[in-house]
């Protein structure tokens, strides 16, 4: 009897998330938005595979994982509809599960498992991730083939949510005229961003904004750099070392990964930046690419001392990613 009050209960939510789905009043989301409500009722098989996944140490300083997991069991849904981010895991006979997916049930039959998004099913901006399996014990198998779709969909979320509360009053678009017209590029400043043009004539523009501290240079070159994780940390090295006061990576807390860079093949870096002579550091975040025979360098900087700080920076990350190639504004 309770199994069947559970499942009418499952069905009920689905037919609510149906129904939701296709209004436009949407309640707004809410929670910190790289918090993932993973429900689930298989937490002590999956969650060493969640953590690689989605719970990745970004050091800035001090280690801070991606993103921020609560578990719940999966009959404990109602309470955590209207949250950012909700990944369901499970198998494909579990409610609600079984109701989300039932389209899709041969697929995953003849496929053993399979990952389904969904947007703003139940609160406006909100995504949903589902990972089935026609057993509990293809989970981890399932859970690795994947790892990159599942941790790929969820910071493409958090980018675009960044971007939206940064830019939610506008930009200055005096200061963003100012450089598209100056250069071949347009970069999107918000609003409280000042432009520092001190080493302009050395191809170098940084934007300064306060608290907290943070800064963005941009730094051409008419020549293509090889994209590795030494040769880029050199590169950032020579370029801080003139214009930021000699601040140098510290490459113990700093990774390195090929990715795209608005489609285009960069290297990224992000970690930890130090200052020997005034005694600081703090995080960084940037990419350099090649693009018709030219180099782009596009680099974040925060200092925020005592604090926690990778919503700061990933906010850093949602600016530079406004930047674009020969467009004006």
């Amino acid at each position: 009897m309770k199994k069947e009050l559970i499942k009418y209960f499952f069905c009920f939510i689905c037919l609510l998330f149906c129904f939701i789905s296709c209004t436009t009043n949407l309640p707004a989301t809410f929670g910190k938005p790289r918090k993932i409500v993973l429900l689930t009722n298989y937490r002590e098989k999956i969650e060493n595979q969640i953590k690689a996944i989605l719970e990745q140490n970004i050091y800035t300083v001090q280690p801070e994982p991606e993103f921020l997991i609560k578990y719940e069991p999966l009959e404990n849904i109602a309470p955590f509809l209207k949250f950012h981010l909700i990944f369901i895991i499970g198998t494909i006979d579990e409610e609600p599960i079984n109701t989300l997916i039932n389209k899709y049930q041969a697929k995953i039959k003849s496929d053993t498992f399979g990952l389904f998004a969904f947007s703003e099913p139940w609160a406006k901006g909100q995504k949903v991730l589902v990972f089935a399996a026609t057993s509990h014990e293809l989970l981890e198998t399932g859970l690795k083939r994947y790892a990159p779709r599942i941790q790929k969909t969820f910071q493409e979320y958090l980018l675009t949510y960044m971007t939206q509360i940064t830019y939610e009053r506008g930009y200055d678009k005096r200061l963003t005229k100012q450089l598209s017209d100056n250069y071949n590029y347009i970069l999107k400043i918000p609003n409280g961003f000042k432009i520092n043009l001190k080493y302009e004539p050395d191809g170098f523009i940084y934007l300064v904004g306060h608290n907290p501290e943070r800064s963005i240079f941009l730094y051409t070159q008419a020549q293509e750099l090889e994209l590795t994780r030494s040769r880029l940390i050199a590169f950032r090295d020579s370029l801080t070392m003139r214009f930021y006061d000699g601040d140098f990576v510290y490459q113990l807390l700093t990774r390195a990964e090929t990715t795209l860079f608005n489609n285009v093949v960069a290297m990224k870096l992000i970690g930890v930046w130090q200052n020997n002579e005034i005694i600081v550091g703090g995080p960084f975040i940037s990419y350099g690419f090649n693009n018709n025979h030219q180099f782009y360098f596009i680099d974040g900087v925060l200092f925020n001392p005592g604090k926690k700080k990778l919503d700061n920076l990933n906010q850093l990350d949602a600016i530079i990613h406004t930047f674009k190639i020969g467009e004006k504004n």
